[in-house]
């Protein structure tokens, strides 16, 4: 039970009281309540109230402002409690709170699933509207999560790691008896942490305050559930660790984990979410409009401005920008908003200095989804010192590459070839090199923006003349070798 003002909401009964009576209220109208209630204080954007409110269905978007004045009449004092942020979506004034919720907590006999937690415990966050480009990724997902009991979902940060989980646990969440459990990892960094946040979000109950893994197996032990770990990359021993132990206790219980690296265990089967399609150079409009990253981006920006890729040549200037983005979605919808002050031209030309001009992420986004350099910047964190050196000497590379050339390249008396050895690796693993093999050959290769992330690194360790000279010596000899 949610308390709202002096209203209580029940969402599995989908009633909305007052003083224990029941207030008459749309069933549309319930719908929007119940989002914005449950988002825990979050903005809830247009799109995501059209996509709950009305899936699968083309509605005018004065549908929500006709609901939402029938549901602001009914609220009557209470009304300002659901704010309006302009041309954003709406929110919560104050943070949702459960009318059971003083028996919640720790007490002495141990740790108990209050009312707030089972409520949380059965709420997902809300589906992206028209996700783009990731039927086929949802559909291969939901099949694997019947066959395997932890699917990692690995990529490069930006890629829609997230989105893609909550829209497959969505999808999937009608094979499970109980709710799908979300636990977002962002923010922890200690087991005992990550523990009970498992324990919250899940609503179970464990007989100590000090919660451990053993009593987590216990509480899960037999229930037929989805647990969904969101962001595991920087806690990914950690996550190991207890993933491992979680599914070796319930046959029946399902885990599936976003991350930039996988948790390499044996249970594990690695899903790597890949980028959206880009045009290649010289197609035709037709083509153009036919790729997702194009559609994602003219989305965007026309949500922000009137009319973009109206023409021929500005449609173009999109297929080149999302191209030249590689099909990320957090780079393309941080693009598509520049067009505001920039124009596509304007944005097309920048991108040499994309560090610079992809920020201004959503306001509700985690800190690292607001601009492109904070996502690099968190992955580059994460990195131990010898694969940060690999990394950065990597930026001279502008095309695909071999171990040999690398190691021709990068190594020196002070970093060996088994200083590369280990670090190519972790690059690979860590999804800031992709790696492509030629019968048993391996091609490594950067994205444009994590070359031009990398050189800024290389640049500010004072190191980018000696690499570039290294890498110019090289290319000659290679050249004279081959002939």
């Amino acid at each position: 039970m949610i308390e709202l003002g002096r209203f209580q909401i029940d969402l599995e009964m989908r009633m909305l009281q007052l003083n224990g009576e029941t207030v008459q209220l749309g069933s549309r109208a319930f719908d929007i309540l119940a989002a914005v209630a449950s988002a825990d204080g979050r903005l809830v954007t247009k799109d995501e109230l059209m996509n709950i409110v009305w899936p699968d269905t083309i509605v005018e978007e004065n549908n929500i402002q006709v609901h939402l004045s029938a549901l602001r009449k009914v609220l009557g004092q209470d009304r300002d409690l659901i704010l309006t942020v302009p041309g954003r979506g709406y929110q919560l004034r104050q943070r949702r709170r459960n009318a059971l919720s003083d028996e919640a907590g720790v007490r002495a006999s141990g740790i108990r699933a209050s009312g707030s937690q089972a409520l949380r415990a059965s709420r997902l966050p809300p589906p992206k509207s028209r996700l783009l480009g990731r039927d086929l990724a949802v559909r291969q997902i939901r099949a694997l999560l019947e066959q395997t009991p932890v699917l990692t979902l690995v990529g490069a940060g930006g890629i829609g790691k997230t989105t893609v989980a909550v829209e497959a646990a969505h999808h999937s969440s009608a094979d499970f008896e109980e709710p799908v459990c979300f636990v977002e990892l962002a923010q922890l960094t200690t087991e005992e942490a990550v523990l009970r946040a498992i324990v919250e979000r899940c609503g179970l109950s464990v007989p100590d305050p000090r919660v451990d893994v053993e009593q987590v197996v216990a509480a899960l032990a037999r229930q037929r559930r989805l647990l969904v770990l969101d962001n595991a990359e920087h806690v990914i021993g950690i996550m190991a660790h207890i993933v491992e132990a979680l599914v070796a206790g319930n046959d029946a219980l399902r885990v599936l984990v976003t991350s930039r690296e996988p948790l390499r265990i044996m249970p594990e089967t690695v899903f790597r979410v890949e980028p959206l399609d880009v045009p290649p150079p010289h197609s035709t409009d037709a083509d153009i409009l036919r790729c997702s990253a194009v559609n994602l981006f003219l989305r965007h920006a026309n949500s922000l401005q009137g009319k973009v890729g109206s023409d021929s040549t500005e449609l173009q200037l999109v297929g080149e920008i999302c191209r030249r983005l590689d099909g990320i979605p957090l780079a393309i919808e941080l693009a598509a908003a520049r067009v505001v002050a920039l124009g596509v031209e304007g944005v097309h030309r920048r991108l040499d200095d994309r560090m610079a001009i992809l920020a201004g992420g959503y306001r509700t986004a985690l800190p690292r989804h607001q601009t492109l350099r904070a996502t690099f910047d968190w992955s580059f964190a994460i990195l131990d010192q010898n694969a940060r050196s690999l990394f950065r000497r990597l930026a001279v590379f502008g095309d695909a590459f071999t171990f040999e050339a690398m190691c021709a390249v990068v190594c020196d008396e002070a970093y060996t070839v088994a200083n590369a050895i280990g670090s190519i690796g972790e690059l690979v693993a860590k999804s800031l090199v992709g790696v492509e093999f030629e019968g048993p050959v391996a091609r490594y290769r950067l994205s444009e923006s994590t070359r031009a992330y990398a050189m800024a690194k290389l640049q500010a360790e004072g190191e980018q003349d000696d690499i570039a000279a290294r890498h110019a010596r090289y290319l000659p000899a290679t050249r004279q070798s081959a002939a």
